[in-house]
């Protein structure tokens, strides 16, 4: 049982047979790490927000099949929350003033959103652990359909330029994501075995969803894979090129575009471009929820706009076989 020792409070816990008696400032921290470590959970550490952060994350996120997309979140609400804020100090208020600061930047609605997400996630695991309560959390409103899309012209540039600067690998990157409509996580975890017959299939082992989903590998996505696969020979033959050196790959042609300002302009686009080009050339919702492998049909909802207005084809329907 936590008990006072001088100025701290000392905890008092048997893990793996061996008794264990570390000191917090405050008793409420002190017994939150004996109840966490009742329950199973993983040793409590430091509970300032960096620290946690760091110590829990291959709990709450490990099995993410993008984690480096959280991490990139992690990495960008450390700018805002200091990393010696006590997570028990978290409150509403508080993150009403990291929007604010972060609506400063310049970084849109959808990006504070997939933060708050982030938090929202790491702030429920501390109310498991019973180290705080996670506050109420208002998300931004996100302008329908405002997600960045590629031109079809941009698009050309886009390829001249990575087969003008000698990526090959990361020119095959772009159109594996363009023509899939797959997650940038989902490339380089795709594994050789699972393209053949001109599909591929995204295991629901490395889906955001936690379902498989089978897509045509068409024009320049097939073409990519050809060229991958013989330039490597590793089970995953995306991983021959470093995420990170992809990223700095994508960002010098960004500013090569000249939209170093454009906070939309990036590979997660390629997605969106896929979903939007799915629709407006009349592909049902349904259909596109399936190729997308979104969770419901609200997220491919936000493509709606972009379908035929022209209903004459529903109508033509309607008097076949009458």
């Amino acid at each position: 049982m936590a008990r006072k020792r001088g100025t701290k409070y000392q905890a008092d816990v048997v893990i793996d047979g061996v008794r264990k008696r570390p000191s917090f400032a405050t008793l409420a921290e002190a017994e939150a790490y004996e109840n966490a470590v009742a329950k199973g959970l993983p040793e409590i550490g430091a509970t300032t927000f960096k620290k946690f952060h760091e110590t829990h994350f291959a709990f709450i996120w490990g099995d993410n099949g993008a984690p480096q997309a959280t991490q990139y979140g992690l990495d960008a609400l450390d700018q805002f929350i200091p990393a010696s804020k006590p997570i028990s100090e978290i409150n509403s208020a508080f993150i009403i003033s990291v929007v604010s600061e972060m609506k400063k930047t310049g970084v849109s609605n959808a990006t504070i959103n997939r933060r708050l997400s982030v938090l929202s996630k790491l702030l429920k695991h501390a109310e498991k652990m019973e180290i705080t309560r996670k506050p109420p959390m208002d998300f931004l409103k996100e302008a329908e359909g405002r997600e960045r899309v590629l031109s079809r012209a941009e698009e050309a540039k886009m390829f001249q330029y990575f087969d003008h600067m000698g990526l090959t690998l990361s020119g095959a990157v772009v159109r594996f994501l363009l023509y899939t409509g797959c997650r940038l996580g989902e490339v380089f975890s795709l594994e050789r075995e699972r393209v053949s017959e001109g599909r591929v299939t995204f295991h629901y082992t490395v889906t955001k969803t936690s379902k498989t989903r089978l897509v045509p590998l068409i024009g320049p996505a097939k073409d990519a894979w050809d060229t991958v696969r013989k330039m490597s020979a590793l089970d995953k033959p995306f991983s021959l090129l470093p995420r990170d050196t992809f990223r700095d790959h994508w960002n010098r042609f960004r500013g090569h575009m000249g939209l170093l300002e454009d906070d939309q302009f990036v590979p997660h686009m390629l997605r969106h471009t896929c979903a939007s080009r799915l629709v407006s050339k009349g592909i049902p919702l349904p259909q596109v929820m399936m190729w997308m492998g979104h969770r419901n049909i609200q997220t491919t909802m936000r493509y709606s706009h972009l379908a035929p207005k022209d209903l004459d084809g529903a109508a033509k329907a309607l008097m076949e076989d009458a």
